[in-house]
């Protein structure tokens, strides 16, 4: 999964794609568990653009986006946010989002 800033996020999203956008912390826990589990499903869907945003590298961004706590997970059809989660997720809530997008 590539890190990107949240301008370089904002850029995707006005070009249309469908994104996965995983905010992380380096220092946290769930977040390195949650990495692994969705780098594998990035594998399983090549017409969705998994990225991660690191929140202590974009503070500002992070909180205009509505980020409390993390690992947060937002989901994407261009510029609008179509699901979001907070916390670790079972692969199957994640899988279903993706396929939502993909319809």
């Amino acid at each position: 999964m590539q890190v990107v800033t949240g301008e370089e996020l904002e850029q995707m999203k006005l070009h249309g794609e469908k994104l996965l956008v995983d905010f992380f912390a380096d220092w946290c826990g769930p977040c390195r568990m949650l990495a692994p589990r969705l780098e594998r499903l990035e594998g399983e869907f090549p017409d969705v653009k998994f990225v991660k945003v690191n929140v202590d590298d974009n503070q500002s961004y992070s909180a205009d986006m509505g980020i409390r706590s993390v690992p947060t997970v937002m989901f994407f059809e261009g510029p609008q946010k179509v699901g979001f989660s907070t916390g670790v997720q079972s692969d199957g809530f994640y899988r279903e989002n993706i396929e939502n997008m993909l319809k």
